[in-house]
């Protein structure tokens, strides 16, 4: 009986490092790339086999289950420590994946009345639910509108505000084979102050699409190093990607996260498939850059697999 416990107990601290390491592995292969989405899992497994060592008096096994315990913890208790700024907020963006179009469009604005939001970032929107929006007061509150709907596919972006905006050409380098569905991008003015916004949405990683997937993410890498240093900008909607993920990792990087930001801590947007199971991992954020996160969160909504997300900012 104490070899099989100790067979098991092994068993599953090796499982549980394949898990947790597989998220330094930039790869496409897809059973990587889905093993990287499940990183809380192993912060949560390891906590539970470290009780489980104990109370079996496994005491050879403690001391690697601890050490592994500890690495797994120590990366993940800094997000559910806020570091939000204080000063008056004078900017909210939200984003929601519309699944295609199914979304509640009540329910949508319900949320962006109770988060009184300046710039709300759709994807997956076809003519169909926009039109629901509008006849909900989106047309009302959001006046000036970027983007396209397109019907029955994934690939309808818009972005709706309430400021002033400018839509920003696409460059003539883009890759649109990387990324078929529409990233908007416009310039605001916020209190007189411009702002960068682009709407985000890689394709999903599927079997036979991981390279575009990954493509997707560096090319939105290469659009974030070529805005100036110093111009403040928000990048927002479905990225398909957590920080499980190299290139996520690459294309956050000196960026905030305003969930994490806000010490929201495992923070889950999706899949949201009734009441099967609960979501598992972020694949929706808001990063932006020159700007002060004041709060952040997340909103769940009918018609959808993803919750939407919203931050409010205060301008440096």
């Amino acid at each position: 009986m104490r070899r099989r416990l100790d067979a098991l107990i092994g068993t599953l601290l090796v499982l549980l490092v394949v898990v947790g390491a597989s998220r330094w592995v930039d790869t496409t292969w897809r059973p990587v790339v889905v093993l990287q989405s499940l990183g809380p899992f192993v912060v949560v497994g390891l906590g539970l086999l470290t009780v489980g060592t104990v109370l079996l008096r496994r005491w050879w096994m403690l001391l690697p289950v601890l050490a592994c315990a500890a690495v797994a913890w120590g990366m993940a208790l800094p997000t559910f420590f806020a570091h939000t700024g204080s000063g008056e907020p004078n900017l909210t963006v939200m984003a929601a994946n519309l699944d295609q179009g199914r979304a509640n469009a009540d329910q949508v604005m319900a949320a962006v009345r109770a988060h009184d939001v300046d710039v709300l970032v759709l994807t997956e929107a076809t003519p169909d639910v926009i039109g629901r929006l509008d006849a909900a007061g989106l047309a009302r509150l959001l006046g000036n509108r970027a983007g396209q709907a397109r019907p029955g596919t994934f690939t309808g972006t818009m972005i709706f505000s309430r400021l002033p905006m400018t839509a920003v050409p696409e460059p003539s380098d883009a890759a649109p084979a990387h990324t078929p569905s529409l990233q908007p991008e416009v310039d605001l003015t916020v209190d007189g102050r411009p702002v960068r916004v682009k709407a985000a949405h890689p394709v999903a990683p599927l079997p036979g699409a991981t390279d575009q997937w990954r493509a997707g993410l560096a090319a939105l890498e290469h659009w974030k190093q070529g805005v100036p240093a110093g111009e403040r900008l928000v990048l927002t909607g479905d990225f398909n990607a957590s920080f499980g993920h190299p290139g996520f990792r690459a294309l956050a990087s000196g960026l905030v996260d305003a969930q994490r930001a806000a010490g929201l801590g495992w923070v889950r947007t999706w899949p949201v498939v009734g009441q099967r199971w609960p979501p598992f991992v972020a694949l929706d954020h808001v990063l932006s850059r020159g700007l002060s996160v004041i709060d952040a969160g997340q909103v769940a909504f009918h018609g959808s697999d993803h919750f939407l997300v919203w931050a409010q900012y205060a301008l440096d």
